[in-house]
């Protein structure tokens, strides 16, 4: 039986684990430190900046180090981050609907 519809697509970029996790929480925040993301995630330092690198370059992820409170670092989602975010949980929830026979 052919689909009406094709698949959604799913983006890539954001479908690993590590990029996953740092969306999922930023997504419902105004602003996460660089702590909470590592401790939350269960990462390094180094493998969290890899990830939060990548994200600020593909323009997801802005930054910001409060010098008052030690250089403590803040993220968040920009807007394009969370319109590529909705777009990939969009496609997740059509992908599901489809493995539960819905759409």
């Amino acid at each position: 039986m052919r689909p009406s519809t094709p698949a959604p697509s799913i983006d890539e970029f954001l479908h690993t684990p590590a990029r996953l996790g740092i969306c999922s929480l930023l997504a419902p925040a105004e602003w996460v430190t660089f702590s909470f993301l590592r401790e939350s995630i269960g990462t390094s330092d180094s493998a969290l900046s890899k990830q939060l690198t990548a994200l600020e370059q593909a323009g997801y992820v802005e930054s910001r180090k409060d010098r008052a409170l030690r250089r403590q670092t803040s993220l968040r989602l920009t807007a394009a981050g969370r319109v590529a975010f909705e777009a990939y949980l969009r496609s997740l929830e059509d992908l599901l609907a489809r493995a539960r026979g819905i759409t």
